[in-house]
C-alpha cells in the first residue's frame, strides 16, 4: 500500500467552499461569470475562521450570486464515518450533504482546497442585490443542464456540475 503526504502550515493552504446549485424542476444550475475575464464558473470562496464547511459553501453562494441556497441530501457514496445514531440502528443514511468533491490547486506556492456542496434554489426568485465582496464583479446566471460542460471555463467545474447534477437528479 502506497501513501502519499504532504504538509502545509496554516499559511500555506486557504480552504475554500463551493456548490453546485440546481434547480430541479427546471433542470438549471447556477453560474458566475467573471465580468474581468469573462470566464464561467461555479461559485465558491474562502471558509472564514470559525465558520463550518457547509456554511461557508452556501454563504458563498449567496454573496457571489445574490441566490439563498439550501443544501440538498443527495445519495452519494462517501468515505464519511456513520453517525452514533446510525450505528445504534437508525440504519445507514440514505442521503447525506457531506462534500460532493474536493479540488486542490496550488497558486504561487499556496495550496487551495476547495470543498464542494450539492445545493438547491429557486431560479425564477428574486435576487439579493449588493452581497458581493469588494474586487469581486460577477454575473450570476442559471444555466441548463445541457449548457453546463459548454459554458464552464474550465473541466474540473464542469467535472464536479455534471457530477452534482446527477447526485442531484438521482434524489427524484
Amino acid at each position: 500500500m502506497s501513501t502519499c503526504r504532504s504538509l502545509h502550515f496554516s499559511d500555506d493552504f486557504v480552504i475554500s467552499c463551493g456548490t453546485v446549485t440546481v434547480d430541479i424542476p427546471e433542470s438549471r444550475v447556477l453560474l458566475i461569470r467573471s465580468r474581468g475575464t469573462g470566464e464561467y464558473y461555479l461559485p465558491k470562496g474562502r471558509k472564514d475562521i470559525h465558520e463550518s464547511l457547509e456554511d461557508a459553501a452556501l454563504r458563498e453562494t449567496w454573496e457571489e450570486t445574490g441566490v439563498r441556497a439550501q443544501l440538498l441530501p443527495v445519495p452519494i457514496t462517501t468515505r464519511a464515518t456513520t453517525s452514533a445514531a446510525a450505528a445504534a440502528g437508525a440504519g445507514p443514511a440514505s442521503c447525506v450533504t457531506e462534500p460532493l468533491a474536493v479540488a486542490q490547486r496550488v497558486t504561487d506556492g499556496v495550496l487551495k482546497i476547495i470543498f464542494w456542496f450539492v445545493a438547491v434554489a429557486e431560479s425564477a426568485l428574486a435576487r439579493d442585490e449588493g452581497m458581493q465582496q469588494e474586487g469581486e464583479d460577477f454575473e450570476a446566471l442559471w444555466v441548463g443542464w445541457d449548457k453546463v460542460r459548454t459554458t464552464l471555463t474550465f473541466e474540473d467545474d464542469w467535472r464536479i456540475a455534471e457530477a452534482g447534477i446527477m447526485a442531484a437528479t438521482a434524489t427524484n
